[in-house]
């Protein structure tokens, strides 16, 4: 099943807010959310929860990595349930450190506001997204039990970002790996979302692969299970090698140059999108971190490294 919507996947296990943008709610003894959005929708992932949860709060917010629109509903939610704990990797809060990061991750969620209109969302809250400090760290391999019928084991899963951390339900054979799989843009097509590694991705997407889950939550779009999630992870691979041939492409006929390189993904895979996609100064910036990460991997053998 491909589920392209909010609301119950499986038993206890939600999408809330927007399934392009989503919130992943484990209900339970002790909630759990994974990843917290766009501080844009931090209203409607409120009220998502709220509504399955009643009067429950959730126990803790686990954020798989760093980037803007995975994190930037956290600090909101925090100021709703001021007890929920959030965790994530001691990269993530080496990053909420910086202030030139925090500077990023504000100025990305406003402008991804600006644009949320795309996703047939009139109602948006346009309030700045708030800097936090992460109240659990988490180590990979870590077992968490928030109550006697939950556990998840936290995976480092590096490739998109040195920071990732996917999450495995085991009971319930759920993978929450967001980006560490690629994402479905809707036509089928997976997109590679390596961005400082492209052999880390590799080997992250080949480990979480063995796992087999039931149920897979990429980044963005829609929830797989069953045969869709173990199709997903057999062929996201295949779309990664694509990918990097297709850059070396470019990389050799412009000698090297990246923005024209960046260019020429852009206009083949960017431009000819019609439904919603990424903002394009984000996907400007992933791309542009994408191909100079393919430039160093060529190193000494790319042809305008010779003579």
């Amino acid at each position: 099943m491909r589920w392209d919507k909010t609301g119950k996947v499986v038993e206890n296990f939600y999408v809330v807010g927007h399934p392009v943008m989503p919130v992943y709610l484990l209900d339970g003894e002790a909630p759990l959310l994974f990843d917290a959005g766009l501080r844009a929708l931090g209203p409607r992932y409120e009220k998502g929860i709220k509504a399955i949860l009643k009067d429950k709060m959730p126990e803790m917010l686990l954020l798989t990595h760093s980037h803007f629109d995975h994190l930037g509903a956290a600090g909101y939610l925090k100021q709703i349930w001021p007890q929920m704990k959030i965790a994530g990797s001691q990269k993530v809060q080496d990053i909420l450190h910086r202030q030139r990061a925090v500077e990023t991750i504000r100025s990305l969620n406003r402008e991804a506001a600006g644009q949320i209109q795309t996703l047939g969302i009139s109602s948006i809250d346009e309030t700045p997204f708030e800097p936090f400090d992460l109240d659990v760290i988490l180590e990979p391999g870590l077992l968490l039990t928030p109550d006697p019928h939950t556990r998840v084991v936290c995976i480092h899963s590096p490739g998109h970002t040195w920071d990732f951390m996917s999450y495995w339900i085991s009971q319930k054979r759920i993978l929450v790996a967001s980006e560490a799989v690629g994402c479905d843009d809707g036509t089928g097509y997976i997109c590679p979302e390596f961005l400082v590694d492209y052999d880390a991705y590799c080997h992250s997407l080949t480990r979480l692969s063995t796992l087999n889950p039931r149920v897979l939550c990429p980044g963005h779009g829609m929830v797989l299970t069953d045969a869709d999630a173990e199709n997903h992870m057999a062929r996201a691979l295949g779309y990664a090698r694509e990918y990097v041939s297709m850059v070396e492409g470019f990389l050799k006929a412009e000698a090297g140059d990246i923005e024209q390189t960046v260019m020429r993904v852009k206009e083949r895979e960017w431009d000819p999108k019609s439904g919603p996609k990424q903002i394009e100064s984000a996907y400007l910036l992933n791309t542009r971190v994408r191909v100079r990460c393919l430039k160093e991997r060529m190193g000494a053998s790319a042809p305008w490294s010779s003579g």
